[in-house]
């Protein structure tokens, strides 16, 4: 992914390829960033695997804290500033900024796209009051738990969210159940 600022009228063609990205369901991914769109593409298989993966041992734990989780969910405003988490873990009844948008969540989850850079995102997170931010980074083989407070960001293993939740290094973890996120590796 790489950066271009550019309107409909400055790229001929854009308003019809966003419009076929739409109709195809090409842009579950895309993200509004400060009222400029963002093209994403849409994950590779790995990308996926980890998910599904991840989202299957964490329903236990999303369940038994009596919390919701969806993947993908889009968190923010429509049209000026949203994000797309991968995974994220909210409580029943959280506030709306429409009806297919979440105003915030308790965790997200981040598997960082080819040209994503790390925590590029967790500012955006920070201010939109989510506590814990879960991101994955499969080009390097790792991940890692940080939770967000007022006192600022902590580096931590165990979640606060989903007790049970451990993450170390490039393992993720609930019990005797674990994900080497090295071996989501791309091909």
């Amino acid at each position: 992914m790489f950066p271009v600022r550019a309107t409909t009228d400055q790229i001929p063609g854009l308003a019809d390829e966003l419009e076929r990205r739409h109709r195809d369901g090409r842009d579950i991914y895309d993200e509004w960033r400060g009222g400029v769109y963002w093209l994403v593409d849409v994950p590779g298989p790995e990308h996926g695997e980890l998910l599904v993966d991840l989202a299957v041992m964490l329903r236990p734990l999303v369940r038994a804290a009596g919390l919701r989780s969806a993947s993908p969910v889009n968190i923010g405003i429509n049209r000026e500033d949203c994000r797309v988490p991968d995974l994220s873990v909210y409580r029943p009844g959280t506030p709306r900024t429409s009806p297919a948008f979440l105003a915030t969540a308790l965790l997200v989850v981040e598997i960082l796209s080819p040209g994503e850079t790390p925590k590029e995102k967790l500012g955006f997170y920070e201010a939109a009051g989510v506590k814990e931010y879960l991101e994955v980074d499969l080009g390097r083989g790792t991940a890692e738990l940080l939770a967000i407070s007022d006192a600022g960001l902590g580096h931590g293993t165990e979640s606060e969210v989903l007790p049970g939740l451990v993450v170390d290094g490039r393992w993720i973890s609930v019990g005797n159940d674990g994900l080497d996120v090295a071996e989501y590796r791309g091909q």
